[in-house]
């Protein structure tokens, strides 16, 4: 296992520090259990792709998992006092959660109110092409020194197939398009930055290859071209290019995660990057399934 030693500047700890800090105990309670698992996005990622921590802006810590390790996941946080949020849901809404999500409910610690989202896999519930084997996946972690706390998290090849699947979600998921700003600067930002900065790890040779073996081309292809739409990066458009499809260029003005639900945008991509309300642009299009489903997710993930 690699490790990867950052300093430790105390003036500079705010509030991320205090986050995964309060937590502290569950790090090394998952380290010594040998749990399989990765922190993704956070100060890991901050720390991948800007060589600094406190560069990206966060909520909860979210936590990468095989869903086979979600009794003994469970078991050990109740053990450290978390409290399952989704202990709120009715029976029926926490085996909807369970068989059509990536994740499920949050844990939150009640002394300082710091939520921990599990997360048991990298695609989402609508998904039908071929899973990736999450043990498989987390099988090359590496460990981090975070603010003093050992965590483990993907290595950079890894953790930029996690975030393009992440990404390639927010932009077309009608759940988080009608919730919050889902497309905006900073995503691509956190793209080109973990390649800019990890470009021997994450080579066009590399990231062509996994995708290739884990038939994901045509996301890596939508989320890395709106990337390269911003920062025009000559280098990066050779990954483009080498990824582009004809199918990959057919969803670039389309939005929707299942293809009964895909429908084209009536606005171009400057204007879905600068709003402020995504979910005036598709409010009128949404059918009667859409809404149901809308209003679900609602009352489960809201």
């Amino acid at each position: 296992m690699t490790i990867i030693n950052k300093e430790i500047i105390l003036s500079h700890m705010g509030r991320g520090s205090a986050k995964y800090l309060k937590v502290k105990p569950m790090w090394d309670l998952f380290n010594e259990t040998q749990l399989l698992y990765a922190n993704i996005k956070g100060e890991a990622l901050s720390l991948q792709a800007y060589s600094k921590y406190g560069m990206r802006s966060y909520g909860d810590i979210d936590i990468l998992i095989n869903r086979g390790d979600l009794s003994e996941i469970n078991n050990l946080l109740i053990k450290l006092g978390f409290i399952e949020k989704q202990k709120k849901l009715s029976r029926a809404d926490q085996v909807l959660m369970r068989a059509f999500s990536h994740q499920i409910s949050s844990y939150i610690f009640p002394t300082n109110m710091i939520h921990v989202d599990i997360n048991i896999d990298i695609f989402w519930g609508e998904y039908t092409g071929k899973r990736i084997d999450i043990t498989n996946f987390l099988s090359d972690t590496i460990e981090m020194n975070i603010y003093g706390c050992a965590v483990k998290t993907l290595p950079p090849l890894k953790a930029m197939v996690q975030l393009i699947l992440h990404h390639y979600k927010e932009m077309n998921s009608i759940y988080h398009l009608a919730g919050h700003n889902s497309i905006n600067y900073n995503m691509f930002k956190d793209v080109y930055y973990l390649w800019k900065n990890n470009q021997e790890a994450v080579s066009l040779e590399k990231l062509y290859a996994i995708s290739s073996e884990y038939e994901i081309i045509l996301y890596v292809f939508y989320v890395l071209h709106f990337t390269n739409w911003i920062f025009k990066d000559t280098e990066l458009q050779k990954y483009v290019e080498t990824f582009r499809t004809s199918e990959g260029e057919a969803h670039l003005d389309y939005y929707g995660l299942a293809e009964k639900e895909r429908k084209p945008w009536k606005v171009d991509f400057q204007t879905r990057l600068e709003a402020d309300n995504l979910y005036e642009f598709i409010r009128d299009d949404l059918t009667e399934a859409d809404v149901e489903k809308l209003e679900r997710n609602r009352r489960i993930f809201g």
